[in-house]
């Protein structure tokens, strides 16, 4: 809670302006710059998301959450030997693009909406364009992932990487598990920028920031489970 330093009143942890005396509390951050916020989000993370709750327009937001799903989307195909039903690499890519932004969307907002609920039962408080926009940057690991990795995963892979006939991994054993790697430790660092963010922002207990990382897990493994083919 953020007390008021004019009359002493307890407000919420992102109010601007007190609900009693009216009085300023805090500066309101206008936008968010991109590139400063990613870089924040590995040098001072809670600070950022801190930042990021603060800030009146959640710029790229949308567009973070659609780069995010569109990753997913790609992680499912692989999961799922989808090369084995489509017909080029792309279809799949294409797909991917199709399918990616609402999936994006739809756990993004779910998983915000979610806690958004919960969060007053467990002593914490949250916004659900709050909850929204940290769970979006978040998901920055992941897509760069999509920007950076992917591309080369299909240079290397083509629509083996979609397919087990040969696995990707029987083709190239090293660039595979080097790739995956790094796609493991982004998704790994994703979730742990949520439960750092959702803390922040929500105001809730270490415990209950790691409980909710294991929800967040549990919902996007069960994607995985989903028969595609």
């Amino acid at each position: 809670m953020k007390r008021c330093p004019t009359c002493g009143t307890e407000n919420d942890e992102f109010a601007v302006v007190c609900v009693s005396c009216k009085g300023f509390i805090q500066s309101k951050v206008d936008t968010l710059d991109l590139f400063h916020t990613i870089w924040g989000l590995f040098e001072s993370p809670a600070e950022t998301f801190r930042r990021i709750g603060l800030a009146r327009v959640k710029n790229y937001v949308i567009l973070l959450t659609i780069g995010f799903g569109i990753a997913l989307a790609y992680m499912l195909f692989w999961n799922a030997n989808f090369g084995v039903a489509a017909p080029n690499l792309t279809t799949i890519i294409g797909l991917g693009l199709l399918v990616g932004p609402v999936l994006g969307l739809l756990v993004v907002g779910t998983l915000a909406l979610l806690v958004t609920l919960v969060a007053p039962k467990l002593g914490g408080s949250l916004k659900f364009r709050n909850g929204f926009a940290v769970l979006a940057y978040a998901a920055v690991p992941v897509v760069m992932t999509l920007v950076v990795v992917f591309p080369i995963e299909l240079g290397v892979f083509g629509i083996y990487l979609f397919d087990n006939n040969p696995p990707p991994i029987v083709l190239n054993p090293v660039a595979f598990i080097v790739l995956t790697g790094i796609d493991g430790v982004a998704a790994c660092w994703s979730l742990v920028l949520s439960g750092i963010g959702i803390r922040v922002v929500a105001g809730l207990s270490p415990l209950w920031s790691v409980a909710f990382v294991v929800v967040c897990a549990a919902a996007i493994g069960a994607l995985f489970l989903i028969p595609l083919r």
